[in-house]
This record gives C-alpha cells, structure tokens and sequence, in this order.
C-alpha cells in the first residue's frame, strides 16, 4: 500500500457521504457512506498483487529446481519428458529438485474449510510422482502447496531459493496460471505442456 492510498481510501467514503448529509440528510448520508464503504472493500478485494515473485538467480550458484506438477507424473512418457526437461544443460548431482503439487479441492469442501481430502490427494499424487521421477533416476524432495497454483509457487519460493521454475500441465498450453507466473517470476520459468 503507498503512502497516498488511505487519504484516497477515506476520501472515497467520506466526500459522497458528507455530500448526501448536505444536500438530502442524514439517513441517505449514512446509506452512501455504508455503499462507499461497500464499494471499496470489493474493489480491494478483487485487486491481486503482481508483485514479483521469488529472487533472480545468480549465476554462480548451483542450479535448483522446482517443478510443480498439477497431476500425479506417473506414465512412461511423462516421466521420461520430465526427466529430459530437468536435466537440459546441468549436472544433477549439483541440483537440489524440490516437486510441488497443489492441493486443489472441491468448492463444497473448501467452503466448509475440510482440506484434509485435498491435501491426502496431493500427498498421494507426490508420492507416485516421487517414485515415478526416482526409478527415472531424479531425485526429488516433495512437497504439498496451496489450492491456487501461484500462491503455492510463491509460498514454496520463500522456503526454497529455486533457479528454475518447471510448470508440468497437462492439455492446457494456454494455462492462465503459466501466463500469470511467466510475467510474475524472477526464476527461470519452463511451462511444460503434455497434452
């Protein structure tokens, strides 16, 4: 928030106010005060941070990858695709692999604040997909991230100082989560579709 924003923030609420006290009376002024009220609390809501997300990798330090995988990586061609992926260019002995699955959950249980489904769905999809990437012969630690995949990659990013950021979907080339994270990450970022 800057500076200038609460000045702004309560003169959007008070200037209709004290305009509807003057010119109609108290009873509209305090119903336009309460809709400004209104107004600037969705128009926050709705207002999403584009900050960048995580730190430029420098090119002295070792490579480290973090690849973030929205179904279980668990066939043959998958696992060989992502496998190529990650070693594009580097010694993987010199690597820390971090995978990332987001714990997506039904609107229902979400309202109802019942994650513990989702989040035994993401587990059993990391662990398929860390047996998968090992007999393919990458190591990777694991890891459970939030329902919405940018958040989940923000959050793993301030825990883990990642170089490259892998994004591994499924049928969606023009995923707006890759294009939101394309413009927002200071990692490497590689969207990797498998249709």
């Amino acid at each position: 928030m800057k500076s200038w924003h609460p000045p702004l923030i309560l003169a959007l609420i008070l200037f209709p106010a004290a305009a509807g006290f003057a010119l109609v009376g108290p009873g509209t002024g305090i119903s336009i005060a309460g809709l400004a009220t209104v107004a600037v609390a969705v128009v926050a809501m709705l207002k999403y941070p584009w900050d960048p997300i995580g730190r430029r990798p420098h090119p002295e330090v070792a490579r480290r990858l973090l690849i973030v995988a929205t179904f279980p990586i668990e066939d043959a061609r998958t696992i060989q695709r992502v496998a190529d992926e990650v070693r594009l260019g580097f010694d993987q002995d010199a690597t820390g692999i971090r995978l990332l699955t987001p714990a997506e959950n039904t609107f229902l249980r979400r309202w109802a604040t019942d994650l513990e489904a989702a989040e035994q769905r993401a587990q059993r999809d990391l662990v398929v997909s860390v047996a998968s990437l090992t007999l393919a012969g990458v190591d990777a630690e694991a890891r459970v991230g939030d329902e919405d995949l940018v958040l989940a990659v923000e959050d793993e990013l301030a825990r883990f100082d990642a170089t490259d950021v892998f994004l591994v979907t499924r049928g969606d080339p023009g995923s707006p989560a890759a294009a939101e994270l394309r413009q927002r990450l200071l990692p490497r970022f590689h969207h990797v579709d498998l249709a």
